[in-house]
């Protein structure tokens, strides 16, 4: 009798990325896992109670992944700028990644505060700060308008398969912070 295979979580989590990144989310399950680490199902569930208990780890999995990449991109001064040219970058090279973790239920119930103006966010906050000026209001305001021009943008190139050179992209998001900078309004930031 051959011995039986030996499936540990990374295994599972690495197959499960692969799938998603190639298929998207809705294309994890026991039997497509299974196939990619050439096992049974029974293995999978050696190591997990069900797929909700595996989906949350595979989202888990794909946040560290986005973490990374952001923080590999953001070494220049202007940390908001960099953060909104990284966040279209990101949905460009892994539209399937991009689509499951923002442009679905992944976040739904959230507020734009939630995920905007997190604590993780403070230093964005401070950098607008220092760089433009801007009282804390207006830079929380810069903020939320630069998440929602560059997450448009994003989401244009992951549903609509819009083609933008990373040139383009830089000189879109450059424009934009300068003109959402300079012509916020005197309002309170919403929170």
């Amino acid at each position: 009798m051959p011995p039986k295979p030996i499936v540990n979580k990374q295994d599972i989590l690495n197959a499960a990325i692969q799938l998603v990144r190639e298929n998207g989310m809705e294309s994890i399950n026991a039997r497509s896992l299974a196939k990619i680490i050439n096992c049974s199902t029974k293995p999978l569930f050696r190591v997990y109670k069900n797929m909700e208990e595996l989906k949350k780890d595979i989202l888990e999995e794909l946040y560290n992944y986005y973490n990374n990449f952001m923080n590999s991109r953001m070494k220049d001064k202007n940390k908001l700028l960099n953060q909104g040219i990284a966040y279209i970058e990101f949905a460009q090279k892994e539209k399937r990644i991009f689509s499951t973790l923002f442009m679905s239920n992944a976040i739904k119930g959230f507020t734009i505060q939630d995920i905007v103006l997190t604590d993780k966010n403070n230093f964005l906050v401070q950098n607008v700060k220092d760089i433009t000026g801007l009282s804390e209001d207006k830079a929380y305001k810069l903020i939320i308008n630069i998440w929602f021009y560059s997450h448009g943008i994003a989401t244009q190139i992951v549903s609509n398969g819009i083609d933008i050179s990373l040139d383009v992209i830089v000189e879109l998001m450059s424009e934009a912070y300068h003109q959402f900078s300079t012509n916020i309004p005197i309002t309170e930031r919403g929170r």
